[in-house]
């Protein structure tokens, strides 16, 4: 057991310990926010003080590297997002062009989400205490728009896309409409387990062959 003052002189020497590494400091900041955030009931649970404390500085070290809370959120979220649309990239590039590559996105977007539930519902619920991000500014965009982009390839090598305008379909409600989806399929597999779900891939599937049905 260690009392007070030995756990501050602790926490002083770690904090000496990394002069000069404040890259690595940063990045342990975040991890441990994102370690806290994982296992939270909301995030307003999350604090400069106990995030600094499971980094094992003093949360005067926080304001090196963040200049308040909101900042530290934003890069987890942005952590946490940039995990997922390197994945998308990833399983994109083993597939063809077009509809195989959009059907292997979707597949990898639900192999990613339950194989680490806690952390998708991180990835899906930090909002981030200040919100008024631009669109643009969402580290969530770059794999919004490998969707988008995976879409609208698949609708134009099967010669459709045509019918959106009739329909009252554009590619950004199509694609918000996949996502919705596919976030709703491993969302309700992971918080209603007794349900006597089909195979994820197939209706991961099904769910691809019904909107690209919607946009011809």
């Amino acid at each position: 057991m260690t009392t007070p003052g030995s756990s501050g002189a602790s926490t002083a020497r770690r904090q000496r310990n990394r002069r000069g590494q404040g890259g690595r400091l940063r990045e342990e900041l975040i991890s441990a926010a994102r370690t806290l955030l994982a296992s939270a009931e909301a995030e307003s649970d999350l604090t400069i003080r106990g995030v600094t404390r499971a980094a094992g500085v003093h949360p005067q070290a926080f304001y090196l590297h963040f200049d308040n809370l909101d900042a530290l959120l934003y890069a987890v979220y942005a952590a946490e997002f940039a995990e997922l649309t390197r994945a998308l990239q990833h399983a994109a590039g083993q597939a063809a062009p077009g509809e195989p590559a959009l059907r292997a996105m979707c597949q990898e977007y639900g192999r990613f989400a339950l194989s680490q539930p806690a952390r998708y519902r991180l990835l899906m619920s930090v909002r981030g205490q200040q919100h008024d991000w631009a669109p643009g500014q969402l580290p969530g965009s770059p794999a919004f728009e490998l969707l988008r982009q995976g879409l609208a390839a698949a609708s134009a090598d099967a010669g459709r896309g045509a019918g959106q305008k009739r329909q009252g379909h554009t590619p950004d409600q199509a694609v918000v409409l996949l996502w919705a989806t596919l976030h709703g399929l491993v969302t309700l597999r992971v918080s209603r387990p007794s349900f006597p779900w089909p195979p994820l891939g197939q209706l991961i599937d099904q769910a691809v062959d019904t909107i690209l049905t919607a946009v011809t």
